[in-house]
């Protein structure tokens, strides 16, 4: 069940105020008749709003009360917002998401190694070669990665694994930042050339070693991007202030 409208805000309201640590783990949300006060709504919109909580994992809903769940029980649906919480978003909640995606595209590398068809490494084939360009900005950069992951994952012939990326996709994955800056050709280009290798001698393991030194090296280079933008940001601003 959609909230409504007026639910749908509450709830998102609640939501980042969960998200940004007012209401601890544990904690007794305020009760029906409070919010409904605080927001102006009726009881029904205010217990439709806990409802929607409780559906992303973030309220536990019991007899007396509301209270707050821990952000490690929530659903895939919570990542998107804690990426948007902030501006640029926190490096930790970033390189927390990069860590888990990392880990995905080790294992869709290594099963693609293993399992590909002749057609399918063609293709992946050319879009290593492409990211081994100088010719690309950087937003062309990213993407052809995440079309690269999305080639692994096909051919990876594990439908489970298939599922997740959807769902990774559609949940938070157009949230991520992406850095004014590729990292330099002179870490990306190494990994990419022992990931041709081990595909093109379908070594599996080869493959998820390549994309781990790659995954690591964007990482760390979109978390110094975050970071210096975020004290850039607080530099000026205390300047101005």
């Amino acid at each position: 069940m959609q909230p409504t409208s007026r639910s749908a805000a509450i709830a998102a309201e609640l939501r980042d105020e969960i998200l940004r640590g007012q209401y601890r783990c544990g904690e007794r949300l305020p009760s029906e008749r409070d919010l409904a006060e605080r927001f102006s709504a009726h009881r029904g919109a205010v217990r439709e709003a806990l409802k929607h909580l409780e559906q992303l994992g973030l309220a536990d809903i019991r007899p007396g009360g509301s209270r707050v769940a821990p952000v490690e029980h929530a659903s895939l649906d919570v990542i998107e917002h804690l990426l948007g919480l902030q501006d640029p978003p926190d490096p930790a909640i970033v390189d927390q998401v990069l860590e888990a995606l990392s880990g995905l595209f080790m294992m869709s590398a290594r099963l693609c190694a293993e399992r590909a068809t002749d057609a399918q490494r063609t293709t992946i084939y050319a879009l290593v070669d492409r990211l081994l360009s100088d010719d690309i900005d950087v937003s062309e950069r990213f993407r052809l990665t995440r079309e690269l992951f999305d080639r692994f994952v096909d051919a990876s012939e594990n439908p489970v694994l298939q599922m997740i990326r959807r769902g990774m996709k559609t949940q938070f994955m157009d949230r991520l930042p992406v850095p004014e800056t590729s990292a330099p050709q002179t870490i990306r280009a190494p990994h990419l050339h022992r990931l041709r290798h081990a595909l093109e001698t379908c070594d599996g393991a080869a493959a998820s070693e390549a994309i781990y030194e790659l995954t690591r090296a964007i990482r760390k280079h979109t978390l110094d991007s975050i970071t210096a933008e975020r004290n850039l940001r607080a530099a000026t601003g205390s300047r101005t202030a």
